[in-house]
């Protein structure tokens, strides 16, 4: 992807290597998400908002940080995950499928569509915890699955969340997310695979609509916060560069309903049959 790495006439579009760049990025990315947390971004929790976190996030890595998404033609972007539908009748270990976010072109619409949601429910404040994580699950899942940037996408979003979690008055704890080792999970099996629950439930939201495993990782990793907490707002003590890591690594229901939330049967109507052009893990954005 077009950077601003290393860039000069032989190699104008920044470093080329991409195991380099992802080391860059997430020094800078970890660097700049901590700043944010202890200095929350001011904004109304709108598109706007979350822009300007992308930007501040990724501003000296990547030219287009905080630019919507946007393609050569109105492609879908995609990326491999788990087929949940494989999972759910019993398959623990599904094959990988191809799992589409919205095309470029439909970004601004709904994207404030989907955020817009927030100050209607008056940012999620004064709820009891169940009805908070209830809602930060919905938007959570919508807004992931406009995916409203080339990269940086689940960053963007947990700083963004975490923000208004704690504006709500509750902890969003990341560091829950954090890779475990197996001997730990066998001891303290409540803390295991949070990672894997939050990155198939985001899927699962996309392919089916549905939003258990994400509320249950949601549901793990949010705590109310000590009304006498000198922590700054949303500033984690056990912050670490591995828990932002682990949360960042086709739909069958209309894309529109998914976000707005109106309900439909898993027979009706799909997105459009993949393109012939259509390229994996979006090659062609961003150029």
């Amino acid at each position: 992807m077009k950077n601003r790495i290393d860039v000069s006439p032989e190699q104008p579009f920044g470093i080329t290597d991409a195991g380099t760049l992802d080391d860059v990025e997430g020094w800078v990315t970890y660097k700049n998400f901590s700043e944010i947390m202890a200095n929350p971004v001011p904004g109304n929790y709108d598109l706007p908002h979350l822009q300007k976190i992308h930007h501040l996030l990724f501003r000296q890595i990547y030219p287009w940080a905080g630019k919507l998404r946007n393609a050569p033609r109105d492609w879908p972007m995609g990326k491999m995950g788990p087929d949940i539908r494989a999972y759910h009748r019993g398959n623990p270990n599904p094959p990988e499928i191809q799992h589409r976010y919205l095309p470029a072109n439909e970004i601004a619409h709904y994207g404030k569509v989907v955020l817009d949601r927030l100050a209607a429910k008056n940012f999620l404040r004064g709820l009891d915890r169940d009805t908070f994580v209830d809602e930060l699950t919905t938007c959570w899942a919508r807004t992931n699955m406009v995916h409203v940037f080339r990269e940086g996408n689940t960053r963007a979003q947990t700083a963004f969340f975490r923000q208004l979690s704690a504006d709500a008055g509750y902890t969003l704890d990341t560091d829950r997310f954090r890779p475990v080792d197996v001997e730990v999970t066998r001891d303290n099996p409540g803390i295991g695979n949070l990672r894997d629950k939050f990155v198939w439930g985001r899927f699962e939201y996309m392919q089916t609509g549905e939003l258990t495993l994400l509320r249950e990782a949601l549901d793990a990793a949010v705590v109310a916060t000590p009304t006498t907490d000198p922590t700054p707002v949303g500033m984690d003590h056990a912050y670490d560069l591995s828990a932002l890591r682990a949360v960042s690594s086709g739909h069958p229901r209309s894309v529109g309903r998914l976000l707005t939330g109106e309900s439909e049967s898993d027979n009706a109507a799909s997105l459009p049959t993949q393109p012939k052009n259509f390229r994996s893990l979006d090659s062609g954005y961003e150029r």
